[in-house]
């Protein structure tokens, strides 16, 4: 690897998602900055920072100057949905390497452009229907309306009837930064997959994919993801039969050095792609399959954006290197009430499967339903040599961490169900 030392480099965004980018940078002998609108309480990564500015992400030329000022070197911002334009506009004003151009975030960041993409190219989507289809009542139900572009699950509403529909249009065009909306078939019971692919030299290359887990209808989470597990029971289908369909997708964008980051639904023997990303997911995940793999991704993500290149090994790493064992991610989500008192924190922090953790509520947050992303308590990550090793990590889990409301009450909810793991080899 290259020597860093002395370099700067720009972060955007402080959430905890960003805290390895800080952590690896530092190690490197980079310094760092750290910008979002949020507070310093608030923003994991800007504790970690050498630099924490309170300059929100979208405002860019105040962005600029701030790098021009402090002569940066360049700028990442590889986790976040919503950091990824503004992240495009600042390395193209300073000159700086980009995962891509602004037509390639277009496509890779609105869903509208991307099932469009994704129909010249002859990949399979979900089936969508217009608000003409909801007038003329041509609409198999229930179906889902989103956001044409946002991030995580927000402005998102199942629909059983028209009444409930339009009100849903209404929701996401107000979520959606472009003020459309996309109607299209409700994929219940389907599997949901993580697809990850990094381009390097011009060449897609599968890094995981990954089975996502939601909650329960009953429990108000089923647009909430709460467990995900790596590698999926579909991969070997999935590389021997589709991997070559969407790498041939991506290569036709024209990337050269870039994550790319695809969720769909395994429907029957048909891969269904319906949320894209120039970015890689936003989670811990890096942190598992470095541990099982030696990949290091925020290293290779560091090196690009002070080269403009990722390293010669890389390519080598990806396409030889596979999960011996498995790579989990438990998200458990908590039920309306108050915090009184958490326990089993400390316990999880000495077991040796689970690889990283981290909270988003403490003693004395009030968590609502009505933002649905916000009842998630955490996440946890965990390796595991075999299922049987993975179910056993997973209920000590659960038996080990407790969230109590001012009652005493357990408010930890949407449980993965570890029966799943039956399905796995």
């Amino acid at each position: 690897m290259n020597s860093f030392t002395g370099k700067k480099l720009l972060i955007l965004g402080g959430m905890y998602q960003h805290r390895k980018l800080v952590k690896k940078a530092k190690e490197l002998g980079i310094e760092t900055w750290v910008t979002d609108y949020l507070p310093l309480e608030e923003a994991p990564a800007k504790q970690m920072a050498d630099h924490a500015e309170m300059i929100n992400i979208t405002e860019i030329d105040r962005l600029v100057k701030l790098c021009r000022d402090e002569h940066i070197d360049g700028i990442i911002a590889p986790y976040l949905d919503v950091t990824q334009k503004p992240y495009q506009q600042i390395c193209e004003r300073m000159n700086w390497p980009c995962f891509g151009t602004a037509r390639q975030h277009e496509i890779l960041t609105d869903k509208q452009q991307f099932k469009a993409f994704c129909e010249t190219h002859g990949a399979d989507i979900i089936p969508g229907y217009s608000e003409e289809d909801l007038e003329k009542r041509n609409i198999e139900y229930p179906i889902l309306v989103k956001p044409s572009d946002s991030r995580g699950s927000r402005g998102q509403t199942i629909c059983r009837n028209k009444e409930e529909a339009e009100n849903a249009i209404r929701f996401a065009q107000k979520e959606s930064t472009s003020g459309q909306a996309v109607i299209e078939k409700y994929m219940e019971n389907k599997q949901d997959l993580q697809l990850v692919y990094l381009v390097i030299n011009g060449e897609p290359l599968l890094y995981k994919v990954e089975d996502r887990y939601t909650g329960s209808p009953d429990e108000g989470l089923d647009k909430i993801a709460t467990a995900c597990i790596s590698p999926s029971k579909y991969e070997k289908k999935y590389r021997d039969q589709i991997d070559a369909k969407v790498s041939g997708m991506i290569r036709s964008i024209g990337l050269r050095n870039s994550p790319v980051f695809i969720q769909a639904f395994m429907d029957g023997d048909v891969v269904r792609l319906y949320d894209p990303g120039i970015r890689m997911p936003g989670d811990d995940y890096d942190d598992a399959h470095k541990a099982l793999t030696g990949i290091d991704i925020p290293e290779l993500l560091i090196h690009f954006a002070l080269t403009g290149e990722m390293p010669e090994f890389a390519a080598g790493q990806i396409k030889n290197k596979r999960l011996k064992g498995y790579a989990v991610m438990i998200l458990p989500c908590l039920r309306p009430g108050k915090i009184a008192k958490i326990e089993g924190l400390e316990l999880i922090d000495t077991h040796p499967n689970i690889v990283t953790w981290s909270t988003a509520h403490f003693v004395g947050d009030a968590i609502r339903d009505d933002v649905k992303l916000r009842q998630r308590y955490g996440e946890f990550v965990i390796t595991a040599s075999d299922k049987e090793q993975l179910r056993t990590v997973i209920q000590w889990l659960y038996e080990t961490l407790h969230v109590y409301d001012e009652t005493g009450e357990e408010m930890i909810t949407g449980r993965f169900d570890t029966k799943l793991l039956d399905d796995y080899e």
